[in-house]
């Protein structure tokens, strides 16, 4: 209950925004209290205001702004009339203080917290599980505002039905943060006032404006500079609970006339209201635009009752307004995970009308029933308040059970992931399931592998996967390549083949079964990559700049690395299923490199989906979701390369992926895909036996190979017709088409050879020119002038980006 003084001030114990009144023992000095009801209803209205937007708008009402602030202004009262009186605060009342306002907060939060646990386990995706436990971490822990910066969390994203059910307790984390810290700006307030023996009041002001300034000028910086983390970070906060805080601290000083204050809670209820409709909250909060919704709160508050028969206290004080206000911390805590789930559940973004009605209203049934049986009974249990340590326990025990329940449930998950894990061998054979020779021994009805909390992350990537980064490596030119756009996956320094592959994250997932042919076969393996480019042509990258000079870094990286194969990507599908493209610049590349002599390996696409079979699962059986993709069956579209270009190889793994032409969710007992494109790690690596023998295929030899390194496939080049001879019998050569005659041993060759020439043109050992063993006749090479043919130089396809782009 908040209350007032014979002037109008409220006063009354800090707790809880939610709190419905105060119950702290009134000591002889205090003041006659009345209950204000007014605040009451302000109270329910932001926490309708919050759930309508959340429901039907998918918008930031300013609600919660409102909230923060009036939990701030009650805390102030409480502690704010104990220095007064002078009451110093010391460990008891800081210790007494917090035990009270956790105790008094925590039940409902740790009971939804549990509950979400279980309506995430019935009715959401297991892809979802891990998330919600880690988060429901955080959120029992008053942590949630930090996982959700740590995280990444879009607070605006469009599709509610795919956020988080436990997103919105991050203001509660907020509030649960200052509820420790500001007991303790009290106390050094308290401290400072009395040993320089100033007025309380102006000393906490002093204080609390300090925060105020700091904290409101660190939110417009940061809003501006990084808006989505501001949203959720405390120290971008700071400035609400600040507010509240000063207004409870001046308030005693404000003297104005009851119309005036009739004006200022119409104007205060007003902005409160069109708060979400006019501004860009989702774009500018907190900044310095929530000063909207706190200053309208503050108008609202030090209005007071005015006493006229129009103010808008008189609205807010309206009866069923003011029984919703008790409920208000119930109704927020349950409103936003009944959304999330509903949502999810019909497979909508949004909620229409009647749908949010009808969610309003099992909200708030639930937050009536969660307020009289556990809300209420513990708040008046007179057991657990005699004793500070009485209240301890219950924190400690509703942080038992919060905690607990996560526990249990990653528990019986990793128990049921090991029982699967340990029979893997003889129960999930993958793809090796498709082999004539084998000879399935497992049980019945075995689980599926990777496990529902393993799948959405199978990547390659995971456990490191991919190796180290190539920047790791002392000495190594990486052309512009920066952090995880080159991996050394298997490093090694006398390897039988050097082998490159580039791509996105579809030559990627590869790297599972291709690191493991690497080790066995003494190779060494090194990884190109960025997502969402292809290895083709600047043009076919036009669209990402990045790309276009990723493209120019790799070209030359691999040049310089100089691979005897080349691993790319050949093909792309299409997500409608019924083609399949080589884009671009896929030839092009394939025959430039080629034609350095690298033997080029391009893998098909695999085939990728509309939905998801995740998705598909969850909405219906396992056997009505076997896809169909036009690159299940027919043949590789480059499969013709392999005459037309001397060198390239081609590789097609779709017939594992979608045997008999359907692409089933699972195939031997393994998942098959992560996402609607993307194939698990786990049944990649169960294709070895399959991709060990098919890249084997597409491996191509070189031809021919000289001293120097060059190399080639098809028939060597011929040395180009000399256009005369010298006066020592020397072929003379077009000025663009002079052989390199070598270095090092090559030319002291040369060097003999002239010396015998002259020596023959001369006759030194007594014959003439072009008699004897040593005979040379125009258009025949003399002994010793070695043939050298040099590799075509390599082609840029666009500007190379600076260094580190």
């Amino acid at each position: 209950m908040t209350q007032t003084n014979d002037r109008g001030a409220p006063i009354g114990q800090g707790e809880a925004p939610w709190a419905a009144r105060s119950t702290a023992t009134a000591s002889p000095a205090k003041p006659k209290r009345a209950f204000r009801p007014e605040i009451q209803g302000l109270r329910a209205m932001a926490v309708l205001l919050v759930a309508a937007y959340h429901i039907w708008f998918g918008r930031v009402s300013g609600g919660v702004d409102v909230f923060l602030f009036i939990s701030a202004f009650l805390m102030t009262l409480s502690f704010t009339g104990k220095l007064e009186r002078g009451t110093p605060i010391r460990w008891r009342e800081l210790s007494t203080y917090w035990v009270h306002v956790f105790k008094r907060i925590l039940p409902l939060a740790i009971l939804t917290v549990v509950g979400v646990l279980i309506a995430t386990r019935l009715f959401l995706g297991a892809e979802r599980w891990l998330p919600t436990m880690q988060e429901a971490v955080s959120v029992v822990t008053y942590w949630d505002n930090w996982y959700s910066i740590a995280n990444a969390v879009d607070y605006y994203a469009a599709d509610t039905s795919a956020a988080s059910p436990l997103r919105h307790f991050w203001s509660l984390s907020i509030q649960g943060q200052i509820f420790l810290v500001w007991p303790l700006l009290f106390a050094l307030g308290g401290i400072v006032a009395k040993v320089l023996r100033l007025p309380v009041r102006a000393t906490l002001a002093l204080v609390f404006g300090c925060v105020f300034v700091a904290s409101l000028t660190y939110s417009v910086v940061e809003t501006a500079a990084n808006q989505q983390e501001a949203y959720f970070n405390t120290f971008t906060r700071l400035w609400e609970f600040a507010l509240g805080s000063l207004v409870a601290i001046v308030l005693p000083w404000i003297k104005l006339p009851g119309g005036f204050r009739g004006i200022m809670t119409w104007v205060g209820v007003v902005a409160i209201l069109i708060c979400g409709a006019v501004l860009d909250v989702e774009g500018a909060f907190p900044g310095y635009i929530a000063l909207w919704p706190t200053l309208a709160a503050s108008l609202v508050i030090v209005a007071g009752q005015t006493g006229t028969r129009w103010g808008a206290d008189r609205i807010l004080s309206w009866k069923p307004l003011v029984s919703l206000g008790a409920y208000s911390y119930a109704l927020y805590l349950l409103h936003w995970p009944l959304l999330v789930i509903y949502l999810d559940f019909v497979g909508r973004e949004k909620a229409d009308f009647f749908a949010g009605v009808g969610i309003l209203g099992v909200a708030l049934a639930g937050s009536v029933l969660l307020t009289r049986w556990v809300d209420t009974p513990l708040r008046k249990w007179k057991w657990s308040e005699a004793k500070r340590w009485r209240s301890a326990l219950v924190v400690v025990g509703c942080l038992a059970v919060g905690l607990g329940a996560v526990g249990a449930w990653q528990g019986r998950i990793v128990y049921v992931n090991h029982q699967i894990q340990a029979n893997a061998w003889k129960n999930n054979p993958g793809a090796e399931i498709l082999d004539p020779g084998y000879t399935y021994v497992g049980d019945p009805d075995p689980g599926l592998i990777p496990t529902v909390l393993d799948r959405a992350d199978d990547w390659s990537w995971q456990d490191g996967g991919l190796g180290s980064w190539c920047s790791d490596e002392p000495d190594v030119d990486l052309h512009g390549l920066v952090g995880d756009q080159c991996y050394h996956v298997v490093d090694n320094p006398e390897p039988e083949r050097t082998v490159v592959a580039v791509g996105n994250s579809h030559t990627e997932q590869w790297m599972s079964a291709l690191r493991q042919t690497a080790e066995a076969e003494n190779w060494d393996l090194t990884f190109v990559r960025h997502p969402g480019c292809f290895f083709t042509t600047t043009e076919d990258n036009a669209f990402a700049a990045e790309c276009q000079d990723w493209l120019a870094n790799a070209e030359s990286f691999i040049d310089e690395r100089d691979p005897d194969t080349l691993v790319i990507q050949s093909t792309q599908s299409t997500y409608d299923g019924v083609a399949e493209i080589i884009r671009d610049g896929t030839e092009e590349q394939v025959r430039d490199w080629t034609a350095r002599g690298v033997n080029v390996v391009g893998i098909r696409d695999n085939p990728r989906f509309a939905e998801s079979h995740w998705d598909c699962e969850e909405d219906g059986s396992f056997d009505d979701c076997a896809f169909d993709h036009v690159s299940a069956y027919t043949p590789d579209p480059t499969l013709a390369w392999r005459d037309e270009i001397p060198g390239y190889g081609s590789m097609d793994m779709n017939d594992l992926i979608c045997p008999d032409g359907a692409c089933p969710p699972a195939v031997g007992n393994v998942y098959t895909y992560i996402d609607d494109n993307h194939l698990t790690a786990t049944f990649v690596r169960s294709t070895r036996v399959f991709f060990d023998q098919r890249f084997g295929d597409a491996l191509v030899d070189p031809q021919w190979r000289e001293a120097d390194g060059a190399r080639g496939f098809g028939e060597p080049p011929a040395d180009p017709e000399p256009i005369g001879y010298d006066e020592l019998g020397q072929p003379i050569y077009p000025d663009d088409a002079v052989p390199d005659l070598g270095t090092g041993d090559q030319q002291a060759g040369d060097q003999a050879a002239e010396e015998g020439a002259a020596g023959a043109a001369s006759g030194e050992d007594g014959s003439a020119p072009g008699e004897g063993d040593a005979a040379w006749t125009p258009g025949e090479t003399l002994p010793g002038a070695p043939r050298r043919r040099t590799r075509p130089p390599s082609r840029s396809r666009g500007p190379a980006g600076p260094p580190g782009s």
